[in-house]
């Protein structure tokens, strides 16, 4: 049996429980009227015009594939069709755009990410599985992270979905009905248009869905259509252009449903935190363009070596005319072509090549680019050990602390950010489940990044200890140093291990003079404290000597 509950839009009403499991919730249609439903669908937001040919290049430049060639290799103004043809079958890049979006992936998740152990258990659930695919929250967080330093914004839907098809349920009914709570990403390519209330929430948003047809491979079109989802705070409505066998397109209200959150489910994902309306700077927006230039002299360096490796001939063209077998011989000996010029010098055939000092002009550009890519994120050193054949790295100990800083400012951003964002979704996973109250009364956030990055590698740390040494530096500041070297060493390092090192870690450093050096061991407590009264004697009679 079907119980039908229609409802207006906005309108909240109490169902029984016991009738949840067999409910067609329906709403009235918004409206019927094709010039208010296309005009509705057409809507941008004012910098979305103006910014999409942008996103696009940014999500092409980070995939690469040899389709991008195709569109951002410039051709020379002499250059003929066959020549730029030719040359950009050849083409081939690195790409650093990747490379830097993904060495900050890496180091932002290195550290420990502390999620609240007194979550309420639909959070617990959804940390578990947070998309459709099963993918946990971890998983997810890094395709978020990835996503914001690409686009700049992104947003993050978190939905719910039955067992038994594609409505959504809200709140305590989860149970009863088997709902999922799940979260998927969108592009800002596919946010449409959006706007914000009077305490700068999310009123409404207009997302373009694209969807296949392949749910039967017999009889499924294999098409792939576009469709248009309106959330609210009480409700979401599905759209979709469809045409009639006269070619005339009308939009369709092919779905809606209730969700009643009294929320927009939908969160604006900024790569830093940003309280710009409708985008944010990427992480790579001049990064992918210094990236373009550099497969672009590339691309022109590996036209000097071809035509430095296969040069031009060049030749008297007396005595070489069209028809004869002398003109057909020498036509055979040229790989590309050959310029003929007059004779009467008597000067000699010789090969045209380009100028070497060209191709060396263009290798310290591409060196120059590249070294400000990776010093626009403070990753200079990884680059420096990448070009180093034996993967030393060469930077001064001056410009590895200014990098350091400016990493660590990049990351501990990115991360409050992300921070802000996960405690969003948590939020939201719990409003749809009715258990928000049990997320407000924690006693901090549900999530908590951190602060600090440490990006310096076990080998600074054991430089750094041996400096320490050298300076005599206290104690304390020694034991700290060599708590996080331990940290380095054994990341994954068992509890009870780690409260015993720390127990051996109070009594370091030891005197140097206290130890029996037959031993190894610590000398007994009255002639320590002579070696270490003498050591003293010691160091102040040098430093009165000099």
């Amino acid at each position: 049996m079907n119980y039908e509950y229609p409802m207006k839009p906005g309108e909240i009403k109490t169902i029984p429980l016991a009738e949840v499991a067999a409910i067609t919730m329906s709403i009235e249609p918004m409206t019927t009227d094709q010039s208010n439903l296309k005009r509705l669908i057409a809507r941008r937001h004012p910098e979305y015009v103006g910014s999409v040919k942008h996103w696009k290049f940014l999500e092409d430049t980070y995939e690469g594939g040899r389709s991008w060639f195709k569109g951002n290799i410039f051709q020379y103004i002499k250059e003929g069709t066959q020549e730029f043809a030719d040359r950009v079958e050849r083409a081939y890049r690195f790409n650093h755009t990747r490379e830097v979006v993904d060495l900050v992936n890496k180091y932002l998740f290195k550290q420990n990410i502390e999620r609240s152990q007194n979550a309420p258990p639909s959070l617990v659930k959804f940390w578990k599985s947070s998309t459709r695919n099963g993918l946990p929250i971890k998983d997810f967080a890094r395709q978020i992270s990835k996503k914001t330093s690409i686009y700049g914004r992104i947003g993050v839907v978190v939905d719910n979905i039955t067992r038994t098809g594609d409505v959504p349920v809200s709140k305590a009914d989860e149970k009863i009905v088997g709902a999922t709570t799940y979260a998927y990403i969108v592009s800002p390519e596919q946010m449409l248009d959006y706007a914000f209330d009077a305490f700068g929430a999310l009123e409404w948003i207009l997302i373009k869905e694209c969807v296949r047809d392949d749910l039967d491979p017999l009889t499924s079109t294999g098409k792939e259509e576009e469709r248009y989802r309106l959330w609210t705070k009480t409700e979401w409505r599905l759209f979709e252009e469809q045409k009639d066998r006269k070619g005339k397109i009308t939009v369709v209200e092919i779905g809606n449903g209730t969700h009643n959150l009294g929320e927009v489910p939908v969160i604006l994902a900024d790569h830093t935190i940003s309280d710009e309306e409708y985008c944010a700077s990427a992480m790579i927006d001049d990064i992918a363009y210094l990236d373009k230039a550099v497969a672009n002299y590339l691309s022109n360096l590996d036209a000097i070596i071809q035509d430095q490796t296969f040069s031009q001939l060049a030749m008297p063209a007396q005595n070489v005319l069209p028809g004869e077998d002398a003109y057909t011989k020498l036509l055979e000996l040229g790989t590309k072509r050959i310029f003929l010029y007059d004779g009467e010098g008597n000067q000699k055939p010789f090969f045209l090549s380009p100028d070497p000092k060209q191709a060396e002009l263009i290798v310290g550009v591409i060196q120059k680019i590249i070294s400000e890519i990776y010093h626009t994120v403070g990753m200079a050193g990884e680059r420096t050990k990448q070009d180093n054949a034996l993967g030393i790295d060469n930077s001064s100990g001056v410009a590895k602390a200014y990098d350091f800083e400016k990493v660590n400012a990049l990351l501990a951003s990115k991360a409050d950010s992300l921070e802000r964002i996960e405690n969003k979704i948590a939020y939201l996973v719990a409003l749809w489940n009715g258990e928000e109250d049990k997320v407000v009364a924690l006693d901090k956030d549900a999530v908590l990044y951190p602060d600090n990055f440490d990006t310096r590698g076990i080998y600074d740390e054991f430089d750094m200890a041996a400096r320490l040494m050298l300076v005599m530096a206290p104690g304390s500041v020694r034991r700290e140093q060599m708590s996080m070297l331990i940290d380095k060493l054994f990341p994954q390092l068992k509890k009870d291990l780690r409260t015993e090192i720390d127990g051996e870690l109070k009594d370091w450093p030891l005197d140097p003079l206290a130890i029996d050096p037959a031993t190894g061991q610590p000398t007994a407590p009255d002639q320590q404290s002579l070696q270490k009264t003498a050591g003293r004697d010691i160091a102040k009679a040098t430093m009165a000597a000099t």
